[in-house]
C-alpha cells in the first residue's frame, strides 16, 4: 500500500508540474518581451532607433493590438522594420495585419518584406491585395527594391526581398541581384545599407559574399523551444539545433539581427519562447 501511495503521489506531482508548466507557457505566449541591442557604425547614422516586427502570424495583443502599438510608441522609433510573415498563407482575412500597419505608419515610416507565408498567400491563396493595401496605407512594400532614405542626419539605402530569392540569387549572384533590384546599381558603400530578408539564412548562403551594414530577419521562431545555452531546438531551414533564430550577429560580411517574432505558426508551438519586439539603437 506504501508504494502505491509514493505512486500515487508521484503522479499526482507530476501531473501538477506538467499542468504547471502549461499554464506558464500559455501565459508567456499571450504576451511579449522587448530586446534591447546597439550597433556602431561609420556610415552616416547618428542616433537612430529601429524597432523590429516580424512573425505575428494574426496574433493580437489587446484589441486591434492596442498593446504592441502602445509599445512602439513609447519606444519612439525613428523607423520601423518589419520583416514578414505578419499574416497565415491559408488566411484571406489580413485586417489584422492593415488595422496595425495603418496605427503603426503613424509612428515612423514603416519598410514591409514580404515573408513566405505573404509569397503563399499572394501567389498561392487568397491574400492577392495585400501589397496593394499596404501601399494604400503608406507602407514601404519592399519587394526587390532599394531606397535611399535620410532621416534627420543619418543616411540609408533600405532594401527588401520578397520570399525565397534563393533561385535568383544563385543563378545570377549576389552582388548582382543586390545591386540590380529596382534597376539600382549604385555603389553601395556610400550609405548605410539595410537589408530585409525574412529567412536570417540568407546571410550566410547566397549573400555570404555581399558587405550589407545591417541585416534584419525574422522566420526562425527563436527555434520554436528555448533551451538552456542553445537557440531553440528546430527551425525550418536550419533544422535541429538551429545557429541563427535570434540575437544581433555577425553573419559573414554582415551583422544581421534576428527577431524571434511575435506570433504562432501552426502546427509549430513556441516553448519557453516568449514572443519578442525588437528594438536597435545604432549610432
Amino acid at each position: 500500500m506504501k508504494v502505491l501511495r509514493m505512486i500515487g503521489w508521484l503522479l499526482l506531482m507530476m501531473i501538477l508540474v506538467a499542468g504547471g508548466i502549461y499554464v506558464y507557457n500559455l501565459w508567456l505566449n499571450q504576451t511579449f518581451v522587448t530586446t534591447f541591442y546597439t550597433m556602431e557604425t561609420d556610415k552616416p547614422v547618428e542616433g537612430l532607433r529601429l524597432v523590429e516586427l516580424s512573425d505575428l502570424h494574426l496574433s493580437e495583443y489587446g484589441e486591434k493590438n492596442a498593446d504592441l502599438v502602445q509599445r512602439v510608441q513609447d519606444l519612439a522609433p525613428d523607423l520601423i522594420v518589419v520583416a514578414g510573415d505578419m499574416d497565415i498563407d491559408t488566411n484571406d482575412d489580413y485586417s489584422i495585419v492593415t488595422d496595425l500597419m495603418a496605427q503603426l505608419v503613424e509612428i515612423a515610416p514603416v519598410y514591409y518584406a514580404p515573408g513566405n507565408h505573404e509569397w503563399a498567400g499572394i501567389y498561392a491563396f487568397g491574400s492577392k491585395n495585400l501589397a496593394a493595401d499596404m501601399k494604400a496605407l503608406g507602407v514601404h512594400w519592399m519587394d526587390q527594391c532599394w531606397e535611399d532614405v535620410d532621416i534627420g542626419e543619418s543616411k540609408l539605402r533600405i532594401g527588401g526581398f520578397f520570399e525565397w530569392p534563393r533561385a535568383e540569387l544563385e543563378r545570377k549572384g549576389p552582388r548582382q541581384v543586390v545591386e540590380a533590384m529596382d534597376g539600382n546599381t549604385n555603389d553601395l558603400s556610400d550609405r548605410f545599407t539595410l537589408l530585409i530578408s525574412h529567412c536570417p539564412e540568407l546571410f550566410y548562403t547566397s549573400l555570404k559574399d555581399v558587405q550589407i551594414d545591417l541585416g534584419v530577419s525574422g522566420h526562425a521562431h527563436g527555434g520554436l523551444m528555448r533551451l538552456p545555452w542553445t537557440d531553440g531546438l528546430w527551425s525550418t531551414n536550419q533544422g535541429f539545433l538551429p545557429k541563427y533564430t535570434s540575437g544581433l550577429r555577425q553573419i559573414g560580411e554582415s551583422t544581421v539581427v534576428i527577431g524571434r517574432g511575435l506570433g504562432d505558426s501552426e502546427p509549430y508551438p513556441r516553448i519557453f519562447n516568449q514572443p519578442e519586439l525588437v528594438v536597435l539603437d545604432i549610432n
